[in-house]
């Protein structure tokens, strides 16, 4: 009788406990969104800016998870207007309120490295530093403890050897995807170094396993010569977003339900730069929440996905991108108020991002060292992307940005972006 008794408490002790479990993991998932909401306004705004920069007419791959991790490091160690701009920008709390935006950037961090199904998601960070100099002690711990921040001595005075040490630090992060990340002019007269690396490979959890010539369009109709276009048809999240006068769809990554990409299509004649200036000016959770709601109204529903397959690489320099967007005293050598990192005082002189992506029939990699209505659909749906498109590579879990871009011409892998957002 008292071992049943005993049974019966124990039973009632483990329900108990799994749902103080069940409601804990959901309160850190819902603190780590707030993180992944800052990231998210930054990274339409980052899209948007680097569309400016480089033109309508460029194709576009970047990781405004890396930019914003780097930045986010950075800010750690900037004090006065350098470290307001940041904040301001990065849409970060200011360092005074910081320590539960630490944690929840490190939940954050916890979240995306979890394992998926025939999903590969890899992130890291780490600091590059002249052997004479020492970071600010309580600087490196918070870098280390919270962004999980690798710091590397380094000699700048053998500049061909501190390249290979850097190169070869991003080559093996990203699965020797980016191999010659900087050159000896990026780190001229550097005392410190940073970088942060993501590498993504995922599967499709539907392969694409139709393809056939097409002619790919601009905005306005005109043909930019052939594209391969990838075709089948299948239940995926669709939606008509009447905020933004595009439609929307979701292809899904491996069997879970953990990452994704959204590919959204504006409407025709409708440029990219000013649809983009539209989309950074809604919550991103706007697309996600019309898109989970298509998906529980029309489960079921099979949508025609016509999709180009592309590869695109752009090499940025990020300065005068970052520079629109708000952050400048920290390039400015007579401004820049970074005494919190070195005590000495130091300037950004560059932000440099190179990404890579690839989509085909099986999936995507991707590499790189940074309430809406919903519309009656009339069944089978046709989601033809053969123009202008935007893409996002989504955490379903933490609802995060982690790789974005836009398509103009799939036949062109844009290799010199970089030079028209480095003019300033």
């Amino acid at each position: 009788m008292a071992f049943n008794k005993f049974r019966v408490l124990f039973s009632l002790l483990l329900i108990n406990l799994t749902i103080f479990s069940v409601l804990a993991q959901t309160n850190e998932i819902n603190a780590v969104r707030d993180v992944s909401s800052s990231l998210n306004q930054f990274a339409l705004h980052l899209l948007s800016a680097t569309t400016d920069q480089c033109g309508d007419k460029l194709n576009l791959a970047i990781s405004p998870y890396t930019v914003w991790s780097l930045m986010t490091i950075i800010a750690e160690g900037a004090r006065g207007n350098t470290a307001r701009q940041l904040e301001d920008v990065l849409k970060i709390p200011s360092n005074e309120n910081k320590d539960l935006f630490r944690h929840n950037y490190k939940s954050l961090t916890k979240y995306l490295l979890q394992r998926a199904d025939s999903v590969q998601l890899d992130i890291s960070s780490a600091i590059f530093t002249t052997q004479e100099q020492e970071l600010n002690r309580t600087y490196q711990a918070i870098t280390k403890s919270y962004y999980g921040v690798d710091v590397m001595p380094t000699n700048f005075n053998n500049l061909v050897q501190a390249v290979d040490s850097i190169n070869s630090y991003v080559s093996r992060a990203t699965h020797n995807r980016i191999q010659k990340f900087v050159k000896i002019d990026d780190i001229i007269d550097a005392q410190i170094f940073m970088v942060a690396t993501l590498f993504f490979k995922g599967q499709w959890k539907a392969p694409f396993n139709e393809t056939f010539e097409d002619t790919f369009i601009d905005e306005f109709g005109n043909a930019k010569g052939p594209v391969k276009m990838m075709y089948q048809i299948g239940p995926f999240p669709y939606s008509i977003i009447p905020n933004l006068k595009a439609h929307a769809i979701e292809l899904p990554y491996g069997k879970g339900d953990r990452m994704s990409m959204i590919v959204i299509l504006p409407r025709k004649g409708e440029p990219l730069s000013s649809f983009l200036k539209q989309l950074a000016e809604l919550p991103f959770s706007t697309v996600l929440d019309t898109l989970e709601s298509a998906a529980e109204e029309y489960g079921e529903e099979d949508v025609q996905v016509y999709l180009p397959k592309f590869t695109i690489t752009s090499d940025l320099n990020m300065n005068s991108v970052l520079d629109q967007m708000g952050i400048k005293d920290v390039f400015n050598a007579e401004t820049a108020d970074l005494l919190g990192i070195f005590p000495h005082y130091l300037y950004v002189s560059r932000v440099i991002q190179q990404a890579k992506i690839e989509v085909n029939e099986e999936g995507t990699v991707a590499t790189a060292a940074a309430g809406a209505s919903i519309s009656y659909k009339s069944p089978p749906p046709k989601f033809y992307a053969n123009r202008n498109f935007v893409y996002f590579i989504v955490d379903k879990v933490t609802k995060s940005i982690i790789f974005a871009g836009k398509v103009t011409n799939p036949n062109t892998i844009c290799d010199f972006c970089a030079k028209k957002a480095n003019s300033k």
